[in-house]
């Protein structure tokens, strides 16, 4: 599930960014432009507690049967 919310949440900087290139009001565009950034920041923390909380696996070990 945090994946799920990390990768919303890049989707919801690119909608952002695209609309920050596209407005004609530069007010409107830097703050759409700084939502961009957050929304990133937030979904690299995610995919950072996320990696912390699952190790990946040893793969020297072979999986019991």
């Amino acid at each position: 599930m945090p994946m799920q919310v990390a990768e919303y949440l890049r989707h919801l900087a690119v909608r952002c960014s695209r609309l920050s290139r596209d407005s004609y009001d530069p007010l409107v565009a830097k703050e759409l432009e700084i939502i961009s950034v957050e929304l990133v920041e937030r979904a690299e923390m995610i995919e950072a507690g996320v990696a912390l909380s699952d190790p990946p696996a040893d793969e020297s070990d072979p999986p019991s049967t």
